[in-house]
């Protein structure tokens, strides 16, 4: 699976993730007004697990990358409880509200935590390449960068030198 597809499903994924107990919640158990953030990160653990299981070479291309994306799947299931603790008491009474509310919050972690660091590196280096192509700028070769590397080594070993003195 490529990347940029591999993310964007993880993070349809994870949006749509607290929707599962909310909807067992509804159809199982009418009575409940509130979704208990106990209950709802016990599911969301148990499937990012059955999903890390099932889906586990196509996490990544590498055993770190697919460590990663492990790491991540779990961390997730647990930032109910953060946005429990925020709002507690006030989505109380209304139940598609609640569900509405974590999944804007697991959009907006996974998008914070997992895509904007992406597209902040790719502007940069956009912004880079740009400044380098028009000449505001200079690109230094690897030689340029080796010599003066020697450079500052040499100058380093003679001030040592002269402080031995």
């Amino acid at each position: 699976m490529k990347t940029k597809r591999r993310k964007i499903l993880l993070l349809c994924m994870q949006v749509l993730l607290p929707v599962v107990p909310g909807l067992w919640t509804v159809l199982f158990r009418p009575e409940t007004a509130a979704l208990s953030p106990r209950m709802l990160v016990t599911w969301m653990l148990c499937l990012n697990l059955l999903f890390i299981l099932i889906y586990w070479r196509r996490l990544g291309w590498s055993r770190s990358e697919r460590l990663d994306t492990a790491l991540l799947l779990v961390l997730f299931c647990f930032f109910p409880l953060p946005g429990h603790w925020l709002l507690d008491g006030m989505l109380d009474g209304s139940l598609w509200l609640q569900i509405a509310f974590y999944c804007m919050m697991q959009a907006g972690f996974y998008v914070a935590i997992v895509l904007a660091p992406d597209w902040v590196g790719r502007f940069q280096q956009r912004r880079y390449e740009e400044r380098v192509l028009s000449g505001r700028e200079k690109f230094e070769s690897r030689k340029e960068v080796m010599k003066a590397r020697e450079e500052r080594e040499k100058s380093a070993n003679d001030s040592k030198s002269g402080e031995k003195r």
